[in-house]
């Protein structure tokens, strides 16, 4: 069998080829890390109305006006542990000043794992807004040792005569 120097130029070639050549995949495959990790714990605080009563009804004392406010609390935990949120207070708040209007005690809350817990909050006072025109809602609590407050959107007063 003769051979070529075509055969040999062709021999020494593949040869050189097939030793620098690496195996891959055929498909491309790239390997995305995504954060995986949901906050523990998620709140929300809304301040659904807020209105101040400014003459009493037939009958009632002379202790007005009186200030009114309604607060929806949401907290979800998104985790399957159980988790304890030393909750504190809920205040109305003058938005301009931070002056507290009304205050209200808030009982610790347990929540199990991947729980959504709602509470509403109904809060009065006897000497009403003291002129104020927007006001916002904030929940005070401790979380894993660190103290927090979560604020609602400012709202205007709203005068019920």
């Amino acid at each position: 069998m003769e051979v070529s120097v075509f055969d040999f130029v062709f021999l020494i070639a593949s040869t050189t080829l097939a030793s620098s050549l690496q195996t891959k995949s055929p498909i491309p495959t790239t390997v995305m890390v995504q954060n995986t990790q949901k906050p523990t714990l998620s709140l929300n605080v809304n301040l659904l109305e807020v209105y101040e009563t400014l003459t009493p009804p037939p009958g009632a004392s002379k202790n007005y006006p009186v200030g009114h406010a309604v607060v929806r609390l949401k907290l979800e935990n998104s985790t399957l542990n159980h988790l304890h949120i030393n909750a504190k207070k809920v205040e109305i708040q003058q938005a301009d000043n931070h002056k507290i209007l009304i205050s209200q005690v808030v009982q610790p809350l347990n929540l199990a794992g991947l729980q959504i817990f709602e509470q509403g909050f109904y809060l009065t006072n006897a000497q009403g807004f003291s002129g104020a025109k927007k006001v916002k809602a904030v929940f005070t609590y401790e979380f894993n040792g660190k103290t927090y407050s979560a604020e609602s959107r400012i709202l205007d007063v709203v005068p019920n005569l």
